[in-house]
């Protein structure tokens, strides 16, 4: 398996336990966990975010010198 498709697969479960978490929120729960919980997965998202957007330059520049 690829490195992008591993990083489009952690992001799309970080994105679905954001989906959980806000609705948990949404349901009163546990309120100062899930906002830690929510600001620490937001982060892991950010940071998948631009590990996928350094590689996608990456690729660029190779198909630029070819």
């Amino acid at each position: 398996m690829s490195k992008e498709s591993d990083l489009e697969k952690a992001h799309a479960q970080l994105v679905e336990q954001r989906r959980v978490t806000f609705k948990a929120l949404a349901e009163g729960k546990g309120i100062d966990t899930q906002v830690e919980l929510l600001l620490k997965i937001q982060s892991s998202i950010d940071m998948l975010d631009t590990l996928m957007a350094e590689d996608e330059d990456e690729d660029d520049d190779e198909d630029d010198e070819e």
